[in-house]
């Protein structure tokens, strides 16, 4: 029949039509696969800037804790100052009932009032430590701190090592890592050589001057009695 075709014309008609679809078929894919690859490099993008997004948060919540500690600390530190600071004319009041008390005569110690006065100066001294308010260690013979004790001067002392407490002139005060007032003390001297006594000076510089040269020449006596020609006039 005039209608039909061969096969092989029929064949290659249709293998240019398969292979621009191939193509085309593969050209999709390549950008599809652009298309994932741009795709997946964004993710990449958008997780690191979220974990630096995440890691600035950590360190400012961080960092506002430590204020936020830091804040509270240093109130509290002002509230201690602040009561430190109004109990602090009670401590001169506390040294003048201690120096009197030293110096009460034996004879007076048995009165009631005075036994009331000593009620008051333990009732003082409660108070501050009610407050944290508590006495520096201070005493005869214990190393000299200069972040709490305060030298006034100083003793001579045979018995404490040069540099040490001696006397302990005023009482200090602290609260809780705070100096209110340091402690007023004397410090270790080492004693001065014992001078001589000036009789015994002087007689040693007498016997070292009376006492003879042993390198000077010996000299001749003097003959005390004139010459008979000479005592003889007219021979």
């Amino acid at each position: 029949m005039a209608d039909e075709q061969p096969e092989s014309v029929t064949s290659a008609a249709t293998e240019p039509a398969g292979g621009e679809r191939a193509t085309e078929m593969a050209e999709r894919v390549a950008a599809l696969e652009r298309q994932v690859a741009e795709l997946q490099a964004q993710v990449e993008r958008e997780r690191d800037q979220a974990t630096d997004y995440m890691r600035h948060w950590h360190t400012a919540q961080a960092d506002f804790a430590n204020f936020k500690r830091r804040a509270q600390q240093e109130q509290e530190q002002r509230d201690r100052l602040l009561a430190a600071q109004a109990l602090a004319p009670a401590l001169n009041a506390l040294d003048s009932l201690e120096r009197a008390f030293l110096a009460l005569p034996p004879t007076l110690r048995g009165y009631t009032w005075i036994e009331g006065i000593a009620l008051v100066e333990l009732q003082l001294r409660r108070a501050l430590e009610m407050q944290g308010i508590s006495v520096i260690e201070a005493e005869p013979g214990q190393a000299f701190d200069p972040a709490r004790h305060e030298p006034i001067g100083e003793v001579e002392s045979g018995e404490y090592p040069e540099g040490a407490i001696v006397v302990v002139a005023q009482r200090g005060y602290h609260t809780q890592g705070l100096l209110i007032r340091p402690a007023l003390v004397q410090l270790a001297r080492k004693p001065a050589p014992a001078a001589e006594p000036a009789a015994a000076t002087a007689a040693r510089a007498s016997a070292d001057g009376d006492a003879p040269d042993a390198s000077a020449p010996a000299e001749t006596p003097t003959d005390a009695t004139p010459d008979a020609t000479e005592a003889s006039p007219g021979t």
